[in-house]
């Protein structure tokens, strides 16, 4: 087959197989898919975002979630009340368990002391 100027001849290597099956079946789910057209689309638009890579970061994108969270606690009191009266429970937890703690250790010095009869 000859080839027609300005065109170009498409091979896959073994580690691009996976393309290939992608782009076949995709031909054979509808006859009208252009498979030029879509590599030349996929191209223009990483072309168009290359410069942008860092923000598909997975961390990048946490930590942005995490800072604007910490803003919107900021700014909305009901929510951060709400997490300053979890943190009271908590402490409040904290110092129960603390005198449970000491009640027992008291009751078992309690025992050491001979406590004689009248």
């Amino acid at each position: 087959m000859a080839k027609r100027p300005g065109s170009l001849v498409l091979t896959f290597s073994k580690k691009n197989v996976d393309i290939r099956k992608l782009l076949e079946s995709k031909k054979n789910e509808n006859e009208a898919f252009i498979i030029t057209d879509y590599i030349c689309e996929a191209i223009r638009f990483y072309e168009r975002h290359k410069e942008l890579e860092e923000t598909y970061n997975l961390e990048t994108i946490k930590k942005l979630i995490d800072d604007r969270l910490k803003s919107f606690i900021q700014v909305n009191s009901t929510v951060t009340l709400g997490l300053e009266e979890s943190e009271k429970v908590e402490e409040e937890k904290l110092l129960i368990n603390e005198i449970k703690t000491n009640m027992n250790t008291l009751e078992s010095n309690l025992d050491d002391i001979p406590i004689d009869e009248d």
